[in-house]
């Protein structure tokens, strides 16, 4: 019964915030005096997993920024007044991708580490990664978590990693993969749409020619996307899944149902990923079949500088129950768009992903690269919203308008907006082989 295995996993999680609570209270720089300011005079004051999912956040991206900046001004390192061993037992470290111009650290224990390991072998094992196989890493490498992470983890698994990078740019992978033969790919949907798009160029064969039987995407909206999971198939011969996972002992995969059906969660004995609470509010949501809310992230058991209460800014829509897809019983999450990327459009409430759903149910006539144009930043979008919205090499310049319109028409029909679309050439958008941002902001005169 889902309302049972929530109020079970409940009671599990309780047990384990207990002694993570206490946890983090022994930490007087950063989390116990925001535990005192919602009111705690002691870690015991917090008596039930509702007391705790009532608390307010204690993380978002800017503060954890702001807390690396106060730890390199008062202890010399920038790993966060947040982190709670000594800095000795800091063994490993992973970032985001310091798109504002600062990175956010993660930072590993050898015992998270040691389960970070663990936790995303269930999820290799769960697409179908046996120990000795060869897989490929084409997400970019440095220090973020999709990189050297993943890579000692699936060495820890024991598969084979050729750990070439996104870095080393469409080409190279393309006659890497040639050569090593990978029965996995590790990427983003950008990177695989790439790869697609010019193995018959860069190699002189598609894809399908290079045997890869299962593409894992992360990273970016698309893997769950009905149009670009066909598209992999037809094209690679593989099973295509949507993963997260890595940071704070979390990880979820989809199935290999032809139907995406989210993410099942694979990690509920290490980490609470799916606390969801109101946007605006933040109040808690109950966690039922269907509810939508943003995420609020603890790890159950992580050491080092553990997210604990952290607001990641997705915003999650989460199953429980039965898939449809493979029978399986369990919570399984969809990640509906960010907090900060929802677009308001005269009372319209839609994510980019949405809109990038609709556009590629155009494929083959688009080539599935778009940008939404706003004159500025998000939420507020001034009507009406401006797509530009890449063609296939071989439609012709006369049935662009038609394209346009039929485009605007489907938009309208399924999101209750209209927007005006200009259809722009074949390869005129940059590609990335890393995170493609679907937003841009150009201003009022470029939007129009």
């Amino acid at each position: 019964d889902p309302a049972e295995y929530q109020a079970a996993l409940g009671v599990y999680r309780f047990e384990k915030l207990k002694q993570q609570i206490r946890h983090v209270w022994s930490n007087p720089a950063y989390f116990q005096p925001r535990l005192i300011a919602a009111g705690l005079s002691s870690p015991d004051d917090i008596r039930s997993l509702d007391d705790f999912r009532r608390l307010p956040a204690m993380l978002d991206k800017a503060s954890h920024r702001q807390s690396q900046e106060d730890s390199l001004a008062r202890y010399g390192h920038p790993f966060g007044l947040h982190l709670t061993v000594p800095i000795e037992q800091a063994v490993h470290l992973a970032a985001t991708s310091g798109t504002t111009g600062q990175p956010t650290f993660y930072v590993f224990s050898p015992r998270d580490l040691e389960i970070s390991h663990r936790v995303l072998g269930r999820l290799f094992a769960q697409a179908g990664i046996r120990p000795g196989e060869t897989t490929f890493h084409a997400f970019g490498l440095s220090l973020w978590l999709a990189g050297i992470t993943y890579v000692q983890a699936l060495e820890a698994y024991g598969a084979r990693p050729v750990a070439l990078g996104a870095e080393a740019g469409v080409p190279k992978i393309l006659r890497y993969i040639e050569f090593t033969r990978p029965t996995t790919l590790f990427a983003t949907p950008s990177m695989v749409n790439q790869l697609i798009e010019r193995a018959p160029k860069e190699i002189g064969k598609p894809v399908g020619a290079l045997g890869i039987k299962r593409v894992l995407c992360a990273g970016e909206p698309g893997a769950g996307l009905p149009a670009f999971r066909q598209r992999v198939r037809e094209e690679f011969g593989a099973e295509v899944f949507d993963f997260m996972g890595g940071a704070w002992h979390n990880a979820a995969l989809s199935c290999a149902s032809p139907d995406y059906h989210g993410m099942h969660y694979l990690s509920d004995d290490t980490c609470f990923r799916y606390d969801l609470v109101d946007p605006a509010t933040k109040q808690p949501i109950a966690l039922t079949d269907g509810a939508v809310g943003e995420a609020i992230h603890t790890g159950l058991d992580y050491r080092a500088a553990p997210a604990f209460r952290y607001a990641t800014g997705d915003i999650l829509k989460i199953h429980v129950g039965v898939c449809p897809g493979c029978g399986a019983f369990g919570t399984r999450m969809e990640v509906v768009g960010r907090v900060d990327d929802m677009l308001a459009i005269k009372g319209v409430k839609v994510y980019p992903a949405a809109i990038q759903n609709v556009v590629l149910q155009f494929q083959p006539r688009v080539s599935g690269e778009l940008r939404i144009r706003l004159d500025k930043p998000p939420p507020k979008v001034e009507p009406p919203l401006q797509l530009a919205i890449e063609v296939a090499p071989d439609v012709p310049e006369t049935a662009w308008p038609d394209l346009a319109h039929d485009i605007e028409h489907r938009v309208r029909e399924l999101l209750t907006f209209r927007p005006v679309v200009s259809i722009v050439p074949h390869g005129s958008l940059p590609r990335s082989g890393q995170k493609t941002k679907l937003i841009e902001i150009v201003g009022r005169a470029a939007a129009l």
